[in-house]
């Protein structure tokens, strides 16, 4: 399907043993990065049990490791306090400067502008002279403002956006395409990098920048068959659908299917949007709206409780 390297991220949800990994390496994956840690020492203090095992075995199995941490931080300290818990777990489970170390930042308990918070973390870490440092978030929270690409000191960028044939997001280096890759007889999160940082072991920062300089191009179309029906990294079933929806009052456009998904523009009674997939959740039915660059907006067509519609389908 493509030449680029396949990069796995695993939890405690995944196994440890030495089959899993030895399953991953003859699919062709090149390395995993591993849940070290969430929250702080005197937050959640949470360490992955299985963390040490697995970073045992993957290096067995011949693969790159490295890790992350789930954020649930809320102001500069707070992010530091998580960064300090993080650096000292993975630096006492043997991740080195040679491995990326990265902050998954998706939470709600996050600040919906997380930019500053991030790059806190991400200092920390840089600090210690770890330059090797990554964020991962949807992109939804890109297109939506709540990180802002161009501020944050990571400049891989390791974007999740499901079932589309691009990441969605300009100069990504690492794209987790799929939450469903089959491997093991369960379904895993699994990402493409572009660049290989964390595939190649030639690429990482020295003094501040990219070891290799990798030029930037357009990014490659990847054809991903889409399902008839995926859950998102929301954890919502869509359904896909091709249609037109006739608006018979004025209804909100949104950069997401959520009620306070940032809003695109108040369309009124009497606009027809096309629709490519639909979802029913959180009291409505939604609709996404093919949008350019690989985006989607949403628009709720139904009341999911009493079934009433908000316009009529073409």
């Amino acid at each position: 399907m493509t030449s680029f390297p396949l990069v796995a991220d695993i939890s405690s949800y995944q196994p440890d043993e030495p089959a899993f990994f030895q399953a991953l390496k003859n699919q062709g994956v090149k390395a995993v990065i591993v849940k070290i840690t969430q929250g702080s020492a005197d937050g959640d203090a949470y360490i992955n049990p299985k963390a040490k095992a697995q970073i045992t075995n993957a290096r067995a199995a011949g693969l790159l490791v490295h890790g992350y941490h789930y954020a649930r931080f809320n102001g500069r300290q707070d992010a530091i306090n998580e960064a300090k818990w993080f650096y000292q777990n993975a630096t006492a489970l043997g991740l080195g400067k040679e491995s990326v170390l990265a902050v998954d930042a998706e939470d709600d308990a996050l600040a919906h502008y997380a930019t500053a918070d991030v790059n806190a973390f991400l200092q920390y870490l840089i600090d210690q002279q770890h330059l090797n440092v990554d964020v991962y978030s949807m992109a939804s929270w890109f297109w939506e403002k709540r990180l802002i690409q161009s501020e944050l000191i990571a400049k891989n960028d390791w974007v999740a956006n499901y079932g589309k044939s691009q990441p969605g997001i300009p100069n990504v280096g690492t794209w987790q395409f799929t939450n469903s890759f089959s491997v093991f007889g369960t379904g895993i999160d699994m990402s493409y990098d572009f660049h290989g940082y964390y595939t190649d072991p030639k690429i990482g920062y020295a003094d501040g920048q990219l070891a290799i300089q990798v030029e930037q191009a357009p990014m490659p179309k990847i054809e991903i068959p889409v399902p008839d029906s995926w859950v998102d990294e929301l954890g919502d079933t869509w359904h896909k659908e091709k249609g037109s929806f006739l608006l018979g009052m004025p209804l909100h456009l949104r950069w997401g299917a959520r009620t306070d998904s940032a809003i695109i523009a108040m369309l009124p009674a009497g606009v027809i949007v096309s629709y490519d997939a639909w979802s029913r959740h959180g009291g409505f039915v939604w609709l996404r709206q093919p949008r350019a660059n690989h985006q989607y907006g949403y628009i709720t067509c139904r009341d999911a409780r009493t079934d009433q519609a908000f316009g009529t389908f073409a």
